[in-house]
């Protein structure tokens, strides 16, 4: 069934292909960045005493065995985990991650295993995305990883600079080109420019041309 919480079905990040007013407004901000995978979208959420997993726009039936996000679910005992996280932490938590993998988008980085890492923790109380130091510590909490991190950045690059940066091998396989970067501050920050959350991704060029995408 069709499922739109807010939290689940948008796209966070926008290319900075289109961003060169938004790179000269942050210019000295400081981001952190991490290797942007090419997997499935997953979230699961604890939300009224419910549990859930939805993909980018479907809620999941909990109970279907056959879909791997489930299975995936169910072989982290998330739901268990976020019980946890409201416990400890008093909000009801979604986790929103990728899902790779054998099976997954011809899994590209060659893995043996399915696997899921974690780029967003979600409070559903406040309505509001957990700051980063604090979406590391809930992920280490639920015995999970997060994406690739790479470090800091202090923004004061062109386009053209970011889109080269964001070349490299993947932290996941080293004999894969990484599909991008992500560039989200510290302390979650909003700008109508792109569209809410101050969020941007650079696509890797090599990457695009060695999968037609």
């Amino acid at each position: 069934m069709p499922f739109n919480p807010g939290f689940v079905s948008k796209t966070d990040e926008t290319r900075v292909q289109v961003l060169e007013p938004v790179l000269e407004r942050h210019r000295g901000k400081t981001f952190y960045v991490t290797e942007k995978l090419d997997g499935t979208s997953f979230t699961a959420f604890l939300r009224d005493g419910q549990f859930g997993i939805c993909s980018r726009n479907l809620w999941m039936d909990e109970r279907d065995e056959t879909n791997i996000l489930v299975r995936v679910a169910r072989w982290l005992k998330l739901e268990e985990g976020l019980r946890a996280v409201l416990s400890a932490r008093g909000f009801q938590p979604a986790v929103q991650a990728e899902v790779i993998g054998p099976g997954i988008q011809k899994n590209k980085y060659e893995l043996k295993d399915l696997t899921l890492r974690v780029f967003n923790v979600f409070d559903i109380n406040c309505y509001r995305l957990v700051d980063h130091p604090v979406m590391l510590e809930i992920t280490r909490e639920l015995g999970l990883e997060p994406v690739p991190q790479l470090g800091t950045l202090v923004l004061g690059h062109t386009v053209d600079e970011l889109v080269a940066f964001s070349e490299g091998a993947s932290i996941l396989n080293p004999k894969v080109q990484r599909e991008g970067v992500v560039l989200r501050p510290l302390v979650e920050e909003h700008d109508l420019d792109v569209g809410g959350r101050l969020s941007f991704k650079a696509i890797n060029p090599k990457f695009l041309l060695k999968y037609d995408e």
